[in-house]
Order: structure tokens, then sequence, then C-alpha cells
């Protein structure tokens, strides 16, 4: 590649990452590129579970600028695990999945139980950043006893 294709092909990296970080100027902290900083997954939607008389409670922390799909929710375990129950969420048109339900701030999902148990259980979620990005499928694996 010869030195004038390179310095073309930097000088137009930085004209559109000045072009798109401007567009996203009121959200949260930037970066050198003016992009707004994503925060970690686990960040973004900090996810406990917690277990009571007879069902398991998932509690999602939303940070703001971030949303949670209901739709990307799932819970797997053993048979003894029930329905999930899931609030209804806030109506939002979405470029990726069309018109869809979203958690802002927290979220809490029970799942009651059938008898007592000691298990893995697989917790499936997805979300995105208000700027556009969103994260890919996330499956976080826990230990409960109930």
């Amino acid at each position: 590649m010869s030195f004038q294709s390179l310095f073309r092909s930097v000088f137009a990296f930085l004209l559109i990452s000045t072009a798109f970080g401007s567009q996203s100027a009121e959200f949260g902290q930037h970066n050198t590129l003016g992009r707004p900083d994503i925060l970690p997954v686990d960040e973004a939607f900090n996810l406990t579970v917690m277990r009571t008389a007879g069902q398991l409670n998932l509690l999602w922390q939303i940070q703001p600028g971030y949303y949670l799909y209901r739709h990307r929710i799932n819970v797997k375990g053993s048979d003894r695990l029930e329905k999930p129950i899931v609030p209804a969420g806030i109506g939002k048109s979405d470029e990726y999945f069309g018109d869809v339900e979203v958690y802002y701030e927290s979220l809490q999902v029970d799942v009651p139980v059938a008898g007592k148990m000691e298990e893995e259980i697989q917790v499936e979620y997805q979300g995105c950043a208000e700027v556009g990005v969103c994260y890919p499928p996330q499956k976080r694996t826990f230990i409960v006893k109930v």
C-alpha cells in the first residue's frame, strides 16, 4: 500500500469517526475520538439472582441510557422451574426488532419453583444502549438452592 493510499484511508476513518461521534454528544462520557464510551455489558445490566420461599427473583439494575428487550429474556433449568413471570414493558419501535417492549432503570422477573431444588440455571437476555449499540445475546449461569 502506498503512503498516499494509507493517508487517504486514515483520513477517511478519522472523518467518519468524527461525524459519528458528533451525533451522540449528549450521551455519557466520550473517548478521545468524540464517541460515547459504552459500558461493559455487566455494568450496563447488573443482574442478581435471589431466592425466596418457592421462587427465584431475577433483578436487573439498568444504567441510564440503556434498555433490555422483553422478548429476549429466558430462564432455563430443570422441569421444577415454572414459567417466568415477566412484567409488561414499555413499547418501543426498534430499528432491529420492530415494535417491542423494553425495560429501563430496573426489572424484576419472578420464577416460581415447584418443590425444593439445588441446581444450575441459565439466564438469557439482550439489551442495547440508546446511542444505537446493541450487545450480543447474553447467557449467565447461576447455582441456586430453593
